[in-house]
């Protein structure tokens, strides 16, 4: 299938995970309705609330996740990537965990998140997430799907680092999902010109779901969930508040791109 329909959820996620599952399950449905073959969740989309909390509730969230997710998407026929939620590690803490459904409801491709976003942006949040989440340590895998292509996925704070990227196109992959939680102040500074930046390096697709709005204790996420060409065109841009947004997409641009410029294979300089 060279061309299919793509659906990214924007959502306004917080502490009540019963809520925020039925609002991924309503705009997952709404999105297929149309005719979305391939739908992606932003980060925290299960749950975005206390660290206290997320640890406390890290199995819950992780069940309740998993089940609703491998059940839609096959009643659906859809393949689904989960954005980002936590998923018990074996020291204590979570990983920030990925995952792709197919159209059978089964797991196709699993990341934990490897960049933890330890930083003071400058919104007067101290952000800690290595206090709660253990690092990833492999290289996200790429699902390659009958239906729709070759895809992966990296988490938030991953888009930062293109190194990261050039070792996931190294395998064939068309399309990278950057779920995300960016925060407002740096969203606003950097989140298009990176994403278009990683689209253009990598001539590939890329999909941004994102968080948006004000969250628990006045955290604020950018929202803008993006849609990339592998020429660095936007083709689509959920701008503020909670949304679906769909994007006709035709794979065949991967190859038109890096057969106009190959710079893919221009490269002299490797790890």
């Amino acid at each position: 299938m060279h061309r299919f329909l793509l659906g990214l959820i924007q959502l306004n996620s917080g502490p009540d995970i019963d809520l925020n599952l039925q609002k991924c399950e309503n705009f997952i449905r709404e999105a297929a309705s149309e005719g979305a073959k391939l739908i992606g969740l932003p980060e925290n989309f299960p749950f975005l609330g206390s660290e206290k909390e997320k640890l406390e509730r890290a199995n819950e969230i992780a069940t309740k996740t998993v089940n609703l997710l491998s059940d839609i998407s096959k009643k659906l026929n859809i393949t689904i990537l989960a954005g980002g939620f936590p998923n018990p590690a074996p020291n204590g803490k979570v990983f920030n965990t990925s995952i792709i459904f197919g159209p059978d409801g089964k797991e196709k491709f699993e990341y934990h998140k490897i960049h933890l976003f330890d930083t003071d942006p400058g919104d007067g949040i101290e952000y800690r997430e290595s206090r709660t989440v253990e690092s990833g340590q492999i290289v996200p895998e790429t699902y390659k799907s009958p239906e729709l292509g070759n895809i992966s996925s990296v988490i938030c704070y991953d888009l930062r680092f293109p190194e990261l990227f050039r070792e996931i196109i190294k395998k064939d992959t068309e399309m990278i999902f950057v779920p995300s939680a960016f925060t407002k102040i740096t969203g606003q500074a950097h989140w298009e010109i990176l994403l278009r930046a990683r689209a253009i390096e990598n001539q590939c697709f890329i999909f941004a779901p994102a968080q948006t709005g004000t969250h628990l204790k006045g955290r604020e996420t950018y929202g803008h969930s993006l849609v990339v060409d592998p020429w660095g065109n936007i083709l689509g841009d959920a701008e503020e508040g909670e949304k679906v947004l769909l994007t006709e997409i035709d794979l065949e641009e991967v190859q038109k791109v890096r057969k106009k410029i190959p710079a893919l294979k221009h490269r002299r300089i490797h790890e």
